[in-house]
């Protein structure tokens, strides 16, 4: 896993956390599109003079959020069937 502050595992790792966070309150795609904008909004914000590094950065988020968005679509699937 690559702990890397901004990294793919790094922003899954959060996303999954906030959804265990969220249980009951937020359904997990309402966690995960809360948090999206959130931290899209803090990035934007931060005062980074390099571009390349606010992309990665969105890249990043945007891998994560699809990769645990995917995982938690096919666990609501996975209930359906039982």
């Amino acid at each position: 896993m690559d702990s890397n502050l901004f990294s793919v595992d790094y922003f899954k790792s959060a996303l999954q956390l906030q959804i265990s966070k969220n249980n009951g309150r937020m359904t997990p795609n309402q966690t995960l599109n809360s948090y999206y904008h959130t931290v899209v909004s803090a990035i934007i914000q931060d005062r980074i003079n390099k571009n390349f590094e606010l992309i990665r950065r969105i890249r990043n988020l945007d891998t994560a959020y699809n990769a645990v968005k995917k995982e938690v679509q096919l666990q609501a699937q996975e209930q359906q069937q039982q």
